[in-house]
């Protein structure tokens, strides 16, 4: 409390925590044992973002029986400011020097120095804009003059900086008592504009979203180059990261030709363009968002929809029919998106194209269109659970995890394997996916449209209002376009042929395992792990084949492999991937979540942890410009999403590793401050419970045994559910088990109870008959579980760890349950 009492008063302040604090903890500071101190710190450094920067031992004792140790810390809130390092001791003391060195500079952000136009919509003739649109589309000719819309020209202000030696000390002690004036009539002026601002409105997110970055814009900072020089201004960096972009999107196939596919039996009908669809398509469009290369903003489109849909609806069928797409649609501006890293590497950063809007209506009706007759005749794999209607990343983690924990609960071992495809969206050899789109059964037009659609484009990186010259790409499919996604999944389709090969969108991920048995010879054992090695190589080869034939290069360094295995002895493989040997790692990270070797979490936990305590600790510094009701609105939607990624996989995680969200979560009802407000606040624990059953809490994931149970999900995943043996004799026992219980699988292990699948099986079964709906609607079984675990948590623990044993529902014979059609 009295941290969070600092950060209220000096929001700007670093936290930096240093001394001899005689903790000890086994993971954190590599301690033998880990004590109450040691529990209590770690938790404190989780709850405010700390890191513990004191790389080595700093005790050596002279005393027997006492062994080396890390006693002596420092924690710091920023750990890029700061180089720490050991030195030997002082004279007799037992402790060594910890040296630490402090930038006291920090770079200073460049002004930009461009002008940009700012149109007035709010002052714009719509209705004149309307009449106007509505007789001339209809005509040979339109826009044959320029209308014209109010508009300003911005550009920065300077003003003449006056240096004057004599009353230089009196003009900067009067500059600070204007800074400070103007710094409390400037928190005044914002809290009182966010205190009248509806929640939940955008302008309060933009408001907030202002206020918790110090009102600072996020830029890009300067970027090496190959020769180690700095490309300072937003030019430099834009032409840079244009080349840059440019040659990953660049080719050379020397004519090689492109792999074939056997036709399927089914054809696609030609794709219809119906002035409905378009309108819709038209009136969905956010206002918000950016207009393309050509300058055309959405709010122009959105109002106009009525007007511009039967003309846009000639337009495309026009183009669909010749097979072409215009020359201006194909340009592209890049908005360059960091990834995780070093944000002076060229290379973390992501191109995400900003198209023609009219490209990506377009778009929309042709992918509609696809999907629809993908999905109906099943050509996509199984196995890919990327940008696919009813599937997720959870969806795929749990399967994946499930298996690995069964074969460990079965005395057996698994071994994984996560592959990084190079460049995947960007490297896109046209030819080849062009070659496989007839043997998916498309039409000759749609083939041709596409290959217009990927032909002759060209990108600009824009930075801070400064663009770079037009390059020409001749691969890759631009990310941020409507049909990119589609593209994409048809191109490696054919790859997960493969056996065991998982896809979520391009991260790959293959596995093999065997089930064992208790008491067998270590010879055997050893055998077993001969042959998960030969068969992760063979589907490494697989893949192999696959990237050579269609030029997708993997990143063998980037390849993660990891055993699982509860054995004592360890599982060393070292399988080869394109002649590197690839080392397996204590733990595996696909899809955001961190897995070990005994298919825990952990370690994503706690990076979860130190995530959302370093956004609440954004929130307590900015806390006086929000009222409490707004506190408590940015906690649930900012914070308390990171908390809860993919919970319905580590829900079972044991007690004392969710306690550290436990605690920011009390942080927070601290920092809101009003006991009416925090009661809205619901356990963790619950909403865990809620979102393993039907639905994940404001995430992403949507994996739950109510739509795998109902059949919403893939095939595979649906299969891990299996059906209840019938009994004819009815007893007492029976007639307890609601008509949807499912059997749960006996285990000896905790460690497997904990499971997904497992440990909600038993929530499942603890549920009342009248919890369920007597056909699938997934928002009233949400409701009703909700309004059933709350209630129980009043009288008793949490649920998920007690096991429960039974029959799922009576089937009249012994098949599985026939999957539910979807509901429209």
């Amino acid at each position: 409390m009295a941290t969070d009492s600092l950060l209220e008063r000096v929001p700007t302040a670093e936290i930096v925590i240093l001394g001899d604090f005689n903790a000890h903890h086994a993971d954190w500071l590599g301690s033998e044992t880990t004590d109450h101190a040691g529990r209590s710190f770690h938790d404190f450094a989780l709850a405010y973002d700390l890191t513990q920067m004191v790389p080595a031992i700093t005790r050596i004792p002279d005393v027997d029986g006492h062994k080396p140790s890390l006693l002596d810390l420092l924690l710091t809130s920023h750990p890029e400011n700061y180089q720490v390092s050991v030195e030997p001791p002082l004279g007799s003391s037992d402790h060594c020097v910890v040296r630490s060195i402090v930038p006291f500079t920090r770079p200073l952000r460049p002004s930009f120095t461009g002008c940009r136009r700012v149109w007035h919509y709010k002052s714009a003739d719509w209705d004149g804009m309307r009449s106007f649109l509505r007789p001339t589309l209809g005509g040979p000719f339109a826009f044959r003059r320029v209308l014209q819309m109010p508009s300003l020209t911005l550009s920065p202000r300077w003003s003449c900086r006056v240096w004057n030696s004599l009353f230089h000390s009196l003009r900067c002690r009067s500059f600070k008592r204007e800074i400070a004036k103007a710094k409390s009539e400037h928190i005044a002026r914002f809290g009182e504009k966010l205190a009248h601002l509806p929640s939940g409105t955008r302008a309060f997110w933009s408001l907030a979203k202002a206020v918790q970055g110090n009102f600072c814009q996020p830029s890009i900072p300067p970027l090496h180059r190959e020769d180690d020089s700095l490309a300072h201004t937003a030019k430099e960096k834009a032409d840079l990261l244009g080349c840059l972009f440019a040659s990953n999107s660049t080719l050379d196939d020397q004519g090689k030709e492109p792999p074939t596919l056997l036709r399927c039996d089914t054809t696609m009908p030609e794709v219809i363009f119906r002035q409905r669809a378009i309108r819709k398509a038209l009136s969905s469009l956010d206002i918000h968002k950016s207009s393309g290369p050509d300058g055309i903003p959405p709010i122009v489109l959105r109002t106009c929809a009525p007007e511009l849909a039967p003309v846009l609806t000639r337009l495309f069928r026009y183009l669909y029919t010749l097979g072409t797409v215009p020359k201006c649609w194909k340009i592209a501006s890049i908005h360059p998106i960091p990834k995780k890293g070093d944000r002076s590497d060229p290379s973390n950063y992501r191109p995400i194209a900003i198209t023609s809007l009219f490209s990506k209506i377009m778009e929309t009706i042709i992918n509609s269109q696809l999907l629809r007759y993908l999905e109906g005749h099943q050509l996509i794999s199984d196995s890919q659970y990327g940008f696919r209607r009813g599937r997720s990343a959870g969806d795929l983690l749990v399967y994946l995890t499930h298996r690995w924990a069964e074969a460990i609960e079965s005395k057996g071992e698994a071994l994984a394997v996560s592959l990084d495809i190079a460049k995947a969206f960007d490297r896109v050899w046209h030819r080849a996916l062009l070659s496989k789109l007839p043997a998916y059964g498309l039409p000759e037009k749609l083939c041709n449209w596409i290959s217009s659609f990927l032909a002759d484009r060209s990108i600009k990186v824009v930075i801070d209002g400064a663009c770079s010259d037009l390059k020409p790409v001749n691969a890759g499919v631009p990310q941020g376009c409507v049909l990119s996604p589609t593209l994409f999944i048809l191109h490696i389709n054919d790859m997960l042929q493969l056996s065991n090969i998982h896809c979520y969108a391009d991260d790959s991920t293959g596995d093999t395992f065997y089930t064992g048995r208790a008491g067998i010879s270590r010879a055997v054992v050893d055998e077993y792990r001969n042959k998960l090695v030969s068969e992760v190589e063979t589907l490494l080869r697989g893949v192999s084949d696959w990237g050579r034939l269609n030029l997708v290069q993997f990143n063998p360094k980037k390849t993660q492999v990891c055993a699982f295995s509860a054995k004592k002895t360890p599982f060393v493989a070292t399988p080869l991937f394109e002649d590197t040997l690839l080392k397996a790692s204590a733990s595996i990270g696909i899809l955001g979540v961190d897995i070990s070797n005994n298919v825990q979490f952990r370690g994503h936990l706690e990076g979860k942890a130190k995530l959302a305590s370093k956004k609440l600790g954004v929130l307590s510094k900015a806390r006086r410009y929000f009222t409490l009701g707004h506190r408590l609105q940015l906690y649930k939607a900012q914070i308390r999403p990171h908390m809860e990624y993919c919970s319905h996989l580590w829900a079972g995680a044991p007690q004392y590793q969710l306690l550290p969200l436990d605690r920011i979560q009390r942080r927070a009802v601290r920092i809101v401050d009003d006991q009416s407000l925090s009661v809205r606040l619901d356990p963790l624990a619950l909403r865990r419970d809620v979102g393993s059953l039907c639905i994940s809490m404001e995430s992403v994931q949507r994996s739950c045994v109510y739509r795998i149970y109902h059949g919403e999900c893939s095939e595979e995943l649906f299969g891990l559910i299996p059906a209840a043996e019938f009994h004819h004799r009815t007893s007492r026992q029976n007639t307890k088990y609601h008509p949807y219980h499912l059997d749960v699988r006996r285990s000896t292990t905790e460690r497997f109870l904990r499971q997904f699948l497992p440990r909600t099986t038993t929530m499942w079964n603890q549920l009342p008959t009248e919890v369920f709906p007597n056909q699938f609607d997934l928002g009233s079984f949400k409701k009703r579980a909700y309004q059933f675990l709350k209630g129980r948590q009043r009288t008793c623990e949490p649920s998920g760890i007690v096991s429960v044993h039974g029959r799922r529902y009576h089937l009249t014979s012994g098949e599985p349950p026939a999957r539910l059609p979807p509901i429209t």
